[in-house]
C-alpha cells in the first residue's frame, strides 16, 4: 500500500472482514437505459433529515461508471435466504437480471423481489475516495418487509445472534432442557461446528456454499438429473437454474433443462476444496476411534433414508 504503511493490502483487507456488515444490492439504469446492479456491504446511514445514505463503488468496477451518473438508484438490503441472489449479483460479466421477477420504480430504477428493506434514492452527491467513488443517495421512498437480514463477516454469510439470548442459552440449557433431548437440535449444532471452517475455505476461494455444493456433487464424470442435484444441494428447483447458468458461463458446467454434468475446468476447481473437506471431516471427529466413526456415519445415513 501506498504512505509508507507497515501493513500490506491483504492485512488492511483481512482487518475490514473482521467488521460484520449487511448485504444489499445496488441498482441503477446506466447511460443506454439498461439495467445494472452489483452486490455491496459498504451501505451506510448518514441522515435522518433529509434522510441520506450512503455506499460505495470500486473505480474500476464494470458499472462504476454507469452508477456514478445514475441520477437515481436503489439499495436492497438482504434476507438470510438471498445468499444465491448476493452471489448472482457479485459476479461480472453475466446477465444478472435474466429471469428475476424485476419491477421498476417511477423513475425507472429496476426492483428486485423480497428483499428485507428498500431504500429508493435520488443522487445527492458523489464524492472521491481513493480507489472508490462514495455515493450519497436522498431516500425518496422506501419499503420494509418481516424477516432476518444477511450477515457478511469474514468471509462469510452469516445471521445475526442476539447476544442476550445466547447468554441466556448457555445459562440455563443444563442436560435437563428439552432442547438437548431433541436430535435435530443436536445435529445442527454438531453440523455448524463442523462446517464453518471449512466454509470459510470456500468463501475464500472465491465460490459461494451453494456453487460449492453444485460443483462437488458433479465432480464425477456422470450428470445428474437437476431434480438429484436440487435434492444433494439443498437449492430450490428456481434457484439451481440461476446457480448453474453462472457456473456455465464460467466454464465450470454444462445443463439443458433434465440434467447437469461438471467439466474438466469445473472439476479441477473444486479438486482441492474436496481434499480440504476430507482434512476437515477428519479434524472434526478426531475424538472419535475408527468403531465410533463408523457407527457415526451409519446411523447418519439411517437417519437420512
Amino acid at each position: 500500500m501506498s504512505g509508507g504503511t507497515s501493513f500490506s493490502g491483504r492485512d488492511f483487507r483481512d482487518a475490514l472482514s473482521s467488521f460484520a456488515t449487511g448485504v444489499t444490492i445496488v441498482t441503477a439504469r446506466d447511460g443506454a437505459g439498461q439495467p445494472v446492479g452489483m452486490t455491496a456491504s459498504s451501505f451506510n446511514s448518514v441522515s435522518v433529515d433529509p434522510p441520506l445514505v450512503l455506499w460505495s463503488v470500486t473505480k474500476t468496477a464494470f458499472s462504476a461508471q454507469a452508477f456514478h451518473d445514475a441520477q437515481h438508484f436503489s439499495i436492497h438490503v438482504l434476507k438470510t435466504t438471498q445468499t444465491d441472489m448476493s452471489g448472482r449479483f457479485a459476479k461480472p460479466g453475466t446477465d444478472k437480471f435474466a429471469g428475476l421477477a424485476v419491477a421498476e420504480t417511477q423513475h425507472g430504477v429496476p426492483i428486485l423481489p423480497e428483499a428485507l428493506a428498500r431504500f429508493d434514492c435520488r443522487q445527492w452527491a458523489v464524492y472521491e475516495g481513493g480507489d472508490h467513488w462514495i455515493l450519497v443517495g436522498e431516500v425518496l421512498d422506501l419499503e420494509l418487509e418481516k424477516g432476518q437480514g444477511l450477515v457478511f463477516s469474514g468471509g462469510s454469510y452469516a445471521r445475526a445472534e442476539t447476544l442476550q439470548s445466547k447468554a441466556v442459552e448457555e445459562s440455563r440449557l443444563g442436560s435437563e432442557h428439552p432442547l438437548e433431548s431433541l436430535a435435530f437440535y443436536q445435529l445442527s449444532r454438531a453440523y455448524h461446528a463442523m462446517a464453518d471452517r471449512f466454509h470459510h475455505q470456500v468463501l475464500d476461494a472465491g465460490l459461494s456454499l451453494g456453487e460449492w455444493r453444485v460443483l462437488s456433487s458433479l465432480s464425477g464424470p456422470e450428470a445428474l438429473g437437476l431434480e438429484e442435484l436440487a435434492v444433494r444441494t439443498y437449492i430450490q428447483p428456481y434457484a439451481l437454474d440461476d446457480v448453474l447458468a453462472g457456473l456455465q458461463a464460467d466454464g465450470l458446467v454444462r445443463f439443458d433443462e433434465t440434467s447437469a454434468q461438471g467439466t474438466d475446468k469445473g472439476r479441477a476447481r473444486v479438486a482441492g476444496l474436496l481434499e480440504l473437506a476430507r482434512q476437515n471431516d477428519e479434524a472434526s471427529m478426531d475424538s472419535l476411534s475408527e468403531q465410533e466413526r463408523a457407527v457415526f456415519k451409519a446411523n447418519l445415513q439411517a437417519i437420512r433414508d
